[in-house]
């Protein structure tokens, strides 16, 4: 594993237990980070750091919408959505069996996945709209625990995660599923992401299939999988990967939890349960370095589109945010790691994000 690299630190900027939220209620079930705007246990604003309510409420766990002022509730097989601002009810629905796992797919979207089956439910089609059944759930995926479901942008590939403990290990496992082909393929991985990329030498931008896992021993991979149709123009769909290293620790076994792509940087970041960070590049899915962001458990996480770098939240309660520092990160990928191609693809992105007339400059 190469050693500890400083071009990502990470920066305390908030700390739930200060704002009201006791220790026992930061848990994965009740701690949720949908976007960069927001985390939802009450509703707490990561740009102002204000706190606020739906209601008082039974609900066994809350999602705050990506990108606007609305939060949904969840009590067992119940559901109710409501604008904070205003504390109205905007909809509400019940489903028939036990619901594993929910989320916002996109901010019209709520995803519900119960024992069998995969329910999209478009909250703001019609004025009584209902959660409509997409795709069974693999039987594979029976006795795992679902942490996560992704979606691309424009909704045909869908990917549900769940994981398995077992004597000396967890084990994940993903379905991968098609709508236009109406076909499901499992994958044995931890961690998966969606996202769009224009590779070099590419007219157009690609949807992208990004892959984490651990596999036997200390050995992980890190996958990046172009997904068709191919686009005219661009050159044939490629499928990479490299291989990273877990540090061995007989206490815990450490795996991925979660990947999030810098679309601007050309990175994918792979966040691992016990706080480690690693950065890979998307155009060759090489490990460019790693480093530990937290000394605690990390079990939420998101993209921090102002900085390009990632926001997450551990079992103590601490807001974390990792960013790149620019320079740091060129010269330890040139020096340190001597990948030098890799370094000069992420100074020319780091020169283009800094051009005049560009909405954001980069430390």
């Amino acid at each position: 594993m190469i050693p500890i690299a400083v071009p990502a630190p990470a920066t305390e900027i908030g700390e739930l237990t200060n704002v009201g939220i006791p220790a026992d209620q930061v848990t994965w079930s009740r701690v949720t980070i949908t976007s960069d705007r927001w985390i939802a246990v009450t509703v707490f604003n990561l740009k102002d750091g204000s706190i606020s309510y739906a209601g008082q409420t039974s609900a066994d766990s809350v999602l705050m919408n990506p990108s606007e002022p609305v939060i949904a509730l969840k009590a067992e097989q119940r559901f109710e959505v409501f604008n904070v601002e205003t504390k109205l009810l905007l909809t509400k629905t019940k489903v028939h069996d036990p619901v594993h796992f929910w989320t916002w797919l996109t901010p019209e979207i709520l995803a519900i996945i119960t024992d069998t089956t995969v329910y999209h439910w478009h909250l703001f089609k019609t004025k009584d709209s209902q959660p409509e059944k997409v795709f069974c759930r693999h039987s594979r995926l029976a006795f795992s625990e679902i942490t996560s479901y992704k979606a691309d942008v424009n909704l045909r590939w869908f990917a549900i995660t769940g994981l398995t403990p077992e004597e000396d290990k967890i084990s994940g496992l993903t379905q991968l599923y098609n709508m236009d082909e109406d076909i499901t393929q499992c994958i044995a991985c931890h961690a998966v992401c969606f996202d769009t990329y224009k590779f070099a030498g590419n007219n157009s931008r690609s949807t992208v299939f990004c892959v984490g896992s651990r596999d036997i021993h200390n050995h992980g991979k890190v996958h990046v999988i172009e997904l068709g149709p191919y686009k005219q123009g661009n050159f044939a769909l490629r499928n990479t990967y490299d291989h990273i290293h877990f540090e061995p620790d007989e206490e815990h076994y450490d795996f991925p939890v979660a990947l999030h792509v810098s679309k601007e940087f050309g990175l994918v970041f792979l966040l691992t349960k016990y706080g480690y960070l690693y950065l890979c590049d998307m155009e060759t899915s090489t490990c460019l370095c790693s480093t530990k962001v937290a000394e605690d458990i990390i079990f939420t996480s998101t993209l921090n589109t102002e900085t390009q770098g990632i926001i997450g939240v551990t079992r103590s309660g601490q807001v974390l945010a990792v960013d790149i520092k620019k320079d740091t990160l060129i010269d330890y990928v040139r020096d340190t790691a001597k990948k030098g191609n890799q370094a000069d693809r992420l100074e020319r992105a780091i020169i283009t994000i800094n051009e005049p007339g560009t909405s954001r400059k980069l430390p």
